[in-house]
């Protein structure tokens, strides 16, 4: 069967046959199967560069239904849906099911008249074309349909000749800028809301689905929702506060729509109309109610720059609004960036006067303590561990020269200094120089970190994890030759300001704040990362008030005390 289904032969023989082919295997085979189907069997490295997912029958027909719904079917049956992503045409069957059970209208006119769909994949397009002509023949239609579906790059694409529609529906293409294909990637730049920071795929189809909509047209997708906060969505959110037409949002948070998929979503519903506010609710477990439960959100009071924050917005508001927002209050920094830690981060299983001896695939390495340092991923923090418990060791092919800068250590030196550990690097030489896709060229040397950033760090850091799903556990270290890999850490040569910053992040109010405002992912995990937190207040408090917070670290006194700030 799946040999019917890989064909690419347009001819009505290959439909026939692949009807009687089921019929011969007795096969009970629904259309929604049939399309499950057609999307399993993209391969893999389609899969990557195209983003094509499954868009299950609930979801396509709750889209559906928000965008139709309270439309009488003769008027239903006039209007023009596009999906301008349509893979392999799951949406056009809910779509074309629903015109022909509320009106009557036959199958063949309904997909000449009602639905134009783009897709990049000639593979896509052909099996949207069998899928639609099947369930016109099991309806007693014959075949002989004229598509309106088109083989094309929306990015490129000259709408003119089908556009406006009265509907533009889908699930634009899940693709990150680093698995984009360079076409692609070059025609960004025709859509204004590609213009900060590098842009998922996604993002520009906001704008052509937009701009291809006749006045008062809808659009209904399920949709990724880093938009909402990302850097790279900063310039479609000014896109929208600057048309303003009434946007509503069902944000899925942490919930994961897709099965298998590390994807984020939220259902987007936009109507070409003026508006002042956007409309937004949270259906964290995607029970989907018949009736969503919006609350407005004015867009003058919206902060497109920083992000749209919506959930508990008037608990973030208030937070954000006390004292010194954190991200002035104390500098953060990322941990070092070798791009190939499995190679520079060891731990020893034993060490003699002047080496460490480590293994590595089952192979035992010496490496001079001088080139080492102390290293420890911060992300463990979120269990219950100590430092010594998760310290490690880096290699660390760097020294301060005289002007007080860090600098790579020359090869001759390395050679003749460090031998283990130059020898060790030289039979590691072919892993390191696939670090940033081959491109290595630009580094000061073959064994160089992948990127410069906090190779030195100041004394005191507070450390804490990216990610959590439960209060902060922080840990405070003075040790100025420490470093840090994965996680995050607040930096100071003022000890006192982490350890106030350190009871405030470990309380309570804090983790309400986390839970409201930053980005969820699944199992109650959310982000920490800098965009957001950055502007959690820290009140501003007296000498005094100082020494009483850090004096204790009783977690439900902090907690009630720091209330009188928060209010």
């Amino acid at each position: 069967m799946l040999n019917y289904i890989r064909d690419e032969d347009e001819d009505a023989a290959t439909l026939f046959d692949f009807v009687r082919h089921l019929d011969k295997c007795e096969c009970e085979y629904s259309l929604e199967d049939l399309t499950q189907l057609f999307e399993f069997v993209i391969s893999p490295s389609d899969r990557k560069v195209t983003g094509a997912v499954y868009t299950p029958k609930h979801i396509r027909e709750r889209i559906v239904d928000e965008i139709t719904r309270g439309l009488a079917p003769t008027i239903l049956s006039n209007k023009k849906f596009a999906d301008i992503s349509c893979g392999c045409g799951g949406f056009f069957l809910t779509i074309a099911q629903l015109i022909h059970t509320s009106s009557g209208k036959k199958y063949s006119q309904i997909f000449h008249e009602n639905i134009f769909g783009v897709d990049l994949q000639k593979y896509s397009i052909l099996r949207t074309k069998l899928s639609l002509s099947l369930l016109a023949l099991i309806n007693g239609e014959d075949i002989g349909i004229e598509f309106n579906l088109y083989e094309a790059n929306s990015l490129s694409f000259d709408f003119s000749k089908i556009a406006p529609f009265d509907f533009v529906v889908g699930n634009p293409p899940y693709v990150c800028a680093r698995n984009m294909p360079e076409d692609s990637r070059r025609l960004l730049g025709n859509w204004s809301v590609c213009a900060s920071g590098n842009s998922d795929l996604y993002i520009p189809f906001f704008q052509i689905a937009t701009e291809n909509l006749c006045q008062g047209g809808k659009v209904g997708f399920i949709t990724m929702n880093s938009f909402l906060t990302s850097l790279n969505g900063r310039a479609l959110r000014k896109y929208f506060h600057d048309v303003s037409y009434n946007i509503k949002i069902v944000d899925f948070r942490g919930h994961q729509m897709f099965p298998g998929r590390n994807t984020y979503t939220c259902f987007f519903f936009l109507t070409k109309e003026d508006s002042v506010s956007i409309a937004y609710c949270v259906d964290e477990q995607a029970n989907l109610p018949n009736q969503f439960n919006f609350k407005k959100y004015y867009y003058k009071e919206l902060d497109s720059f920083s992000g749209w924050k919506m959930n508990e917005r008037i608990l973030t508001r208030q937070v954000e609004k006390i004292g010194t927002p954190i991200e002035k209050y104390c500098q953060t920094r990322h941990g070092i960036a070798t791009l190939a830690n499995k190679v520079y981060v060891f731990q020893p299983i034993y060490s003699d006067k002047n080496t460490y001896v480590f293994e590595k695939d089952g192979v035992e390495h010496r490496i001079e303590k001088g080139i080492c340092r102390k290293i420890v991923n911060s992300n463990k923090f979120n269990s219950d561990v100590c430092l010594a418990d998760i310290l490690e060791y880096v290699i660390y092919p760097y020294r301060v020269n005289k002007h007080g800068k860090i600098e790579v250590i020359d090869e001759d030196v390395m050679r003749e200094v460090f031998p283990y550990a130059y020898a060790y690097l030289t039979q590691k030489r072919e892993i390191l120089s696939h670090r940033d896709k081959n491109n290595t060229e630009k580094y000061p040397t073959w064994y160089a970190y992948g990127r410069t950033q906090s190779l030195s760090m100041p004394q005191y850091k507070l450390f804490f994890p990216k990610i959590a799903n439960k209060p902060l556990r922080c840990v405070l270290c003075d040790d100025k030759e420490l470093l840090l890999y994965n996680g995050i850490s607040f930096v100071s040569n003022e000890i006192t300001k982490l350890e106030v910053l350190k009871r405030i992040m470990e309380s309570s109010i804090f983790w309400e704040y986390v839970v409201s405002n930053s980005k969820p992912y699944s199992s109650g995990y959310y982000s920490l990362n800098g965009i957001n937190i950055k502007k959690f207040g820290v009140p501003n408090m007296t000498k005094d008030q100082i020494d009483y917070l850090i004096s204790t670290d009783n977690k439900k006194e902090i907690d009630s005390w720091l209330l009188s700030f928060y209010k």
